[in-house]
């Protein structure tokens, strides 16, 4: 049955707490990245559940919803109900994350928009060369060389392609970004950097730097801008603030970048791709088991972007990349695996799942595979990185190369191929053959559990009836209010579900019913509590006070912990938080609240701990 992504969408963005709740909203090749401004208010079992939606990661900073090759569709969809601003993407809400999610962020949201646009060139370069060597085209001929400068066009220009993207990251205006990248790859300045004469600009020396296929520099330029930019908006006078802003960050930014950007930025591509080059230098078979064997863990976490300068660096350098020579079998691999359980399970619902995850990793989108099949067995999974290893080591024998940037799969394979470099090619077809071939024979020798006590299990616990009534207790004393009263309408539309909320005259939160602390958010300000019977309730303190980043709360337990009715959660400053401009409110919401049950509210107004404020009822009951 087709999926209706338009409804998909609908129903992911009232998950992700609606409109208000979504900052930014971007895609890669099989996933939808939100930042949110408060990720406490999501329910991840839910999103995973809505039809179309393969599963979710939260990473880099960012609440991602693996779609698969149709994310394009459930994207536009997505744009159809939000409003994201042109300078969201620069926006600086959102939970707090480490400095090396952010790079990651950074890379992803620049990348993602252009990747296929970038591996549809590399492969025509990679058809190209194969004419050549059967002798089907004549490089002389206007017909080659014509699509040969298509070919190379968007590496080429590929700053201002990165421009583009880094803009809307950083909330730079596009145009002038535009401007500063080609002025880095314009006729003039690639003739001053051939001439090779020494130049200088206010008596400093500029370092004649190519920039054609830079990465990093470009992006340093665009980032520093974004700051250049906001300078000249906030202190120039309106009546000239338009014409003048782009002149002054243009003037700046051009000379800062041949200057400090450029030769920085190039400096640290050339040291991470020094490091790994070192590395598989050191041994191209070591290389290619750790890049076989772990490049889908990278995968699963959404980090495996970090990889994406080294790779575009190595082809501007060098003139190939090893790396995705050796990364081709770790999405071989796990193609392979789920070909494996294709053959081996029973179920027929599986059996049409794997098959089509392992059609797609086939094509180098290995997500569906992943998340849909061998992650979830587990097994399949453990064997994909096994066989990926063994055909990682077998690529770095022959030594296999990429010679144009591309995504591995089986429509990128004349990538891998350049005349006169007949072994390294024949190497990578054995590699990628060996770790599909091993992957599905490991899955089905090894096998794995359907996992269909578990799924018998959750349907019960979804559909579950009580046999008797269920008390929940105030976590904390003050003036309680419905929640439909709240300030905020991602609780008061009960888009999260349905509660109240208590306005609060004490400073500490106790454990309304005995359970597990699901979700504990460090900054305090949000904690997911679920009882034996599975039902499930976040203690949502203040709104917003997530831009808080902890400061005013003191946590007393950590995720996972087992609480007793009347435990101490946590203690947070009400008054600093009225003083920073925040609502005090203390939503008690239940998040999944199962069909079948019926809530029945205190009427009272006033609050103490530990005063029955809800009863949950069967409707049999």
């Amino acid at each position: 049955m087709a999926i209706d992504y338009k409804k998909t969408a609908t129903e992911l963005v009232k998950e992700l707490g609606g409109d208000e709740n979504i900052t930014n909203v971007t895609h890669c090749a099989t996933r939808l990245r939100f930042i949110l401004k408060d990720e406490s208010l999501v329910n991840k079992d839910k999103v995973a559940k809505i039809t179309g939606v393969i599963t979710t990661v939260q990473a880099g900073g960012q609440f991602q919803v693996v779609i698969g090759n149709h994310v394009a569709d459930a994207y536009r969809y997505v744009l159809e109900n939000v409003t994201i601003s042109e300078d969201a993407a620069a926006s600086k809400g959102g939970a707090k994350v480490g400095w090396f999610n952010k790079i990651i962020d950074v890379i992803s949201s620049i990348f993602a928009p252009f990747l296929y646009t970038l591996a549809a060139c590399g492969i025509l370069q990679g058809i190209l060369g194969i004419l050549v060597a059967l002798s089907w085209i004549n490089v002389e001929s206007g017909t080659y060389q014509i699509l040969n400068f298509i070919s190379w066009t968007a590496f080429t220009f590929l700053p201002v392609l990165i421009a583009i993207t880094a803009s809307k990251k950083f909330g730079v205006n596009t145009f002038i970004a535009v401007v500063i990248a080609c002025s880095l790859v314009s006729p003039d300045y690639i003739k001053m950097v051939e001439a090779g004469e020494s130049i200088t600009f206010l008596g400093l020396p500029v370092q004649l730097l190519s920039y054609t296929s830079s990465v990093i520099p470009m992006i340093l330029a665009i980032w520093i801008a974004s700051y250049v930019q906001t300078f000249f908006e906030k202190y120039l006078p309106i009546v000239v603030r338009n014409l003048f802003t782009p002149m002054f960050t243009i003037m700046i930014m051009v000379p800062l970048t041949l200057l400090v950007c450029g030769p920085i930025g190039n400096t640290i591509g050339n040291t991470i791709g020094d490091i790994y080059n070192g590395f598989y230098s050191f041994s191209p078979i070591v290389a290619g088991i750790v890049v076989g064997g772990l490049w889908q863990i990278l995968v699963i976490f959404g980090v495996h972007w970090g990889i994406t300068p080294v790779t575009t660096g190595n082809y501007n350098t060098l003139g190939y990349d090893t790396f995705t020579g050796l990364q081709a079998s770790a999405v071989f691999s796990q193609a392979g695996a789920a070909f494996g359980v294709f053959l081996k399970t029973r179920d027929k619902d599986m059996k049409g799942v794997s098959l089509s995850a392992g059609v797609t990793g086939l094509f180098g989108i290995t997500e569906p595979a992943i998340y849909g099949v061998n992650l979830r067995l587990k097994k399949p999974m453990i064997c994909g990185c096994i066989a990926g290893a063994v055909g990682g080591a077998i690529a770095g024998l022959f030594n296999s190369v990429s010679w144009v940037y591309n995504i591995p799969g089986i429509a990128t394979l004349p990538a891998y191929f350049k005349e006169g470099h007949l072994m390294p090619f024949l190497g990578f077809i054995l590699s990628i053959v060996v770790s599909f071939g091993l992957g599905a024979m490991l899955t089905y020798i090894v096998g794995f559990e359907e996992n269909k006590e578990e799924t018998a299990t959750q349907t019960k616990e979804d559909n579950v009836a009580l046999t008797s009534s269920i008390t929940v207790v105030a976590p904390l004393q003050g003036e309680m209010i419905d929640v439909s009263e709240v300030k905020d309408e991602v609780f008061s539309s009960r888009a999260m579900g349905d509660g109240v909320a208590i306005i609060p005259t004490a400073n500490e939160v106790y454990a309304p019913f005995d359970g597990t602390a699901e979700v504990v958010f460090e900054t305090g300000h949000a904690i997911g509590l679920k009882n034996k019977e599975g039902i499930e309730m976040l203690i949502h303190i203040g709104i917003d006070t997530v831009n808080l980043k902890g400061k005013g709360f003191s946590l007393h337990i950590k995720q996972g912990d087992k609480v007793k009715q009347g435990d101490l959660l946590v203690t947070f400053d009400r008054d600093y938080i009225k003083q920073e401009g925040y609502d005090t409110s203390v939503m008690c919401i239940f998040t999944n609240m199962k069909e079948g049950l019926r809530l029945e509210k205190s009427k009272d107004k006033v609050v103490e701990v530990a005063t029955p404020i809800f009863h949950i009822h069967s409707k049999e009951v």
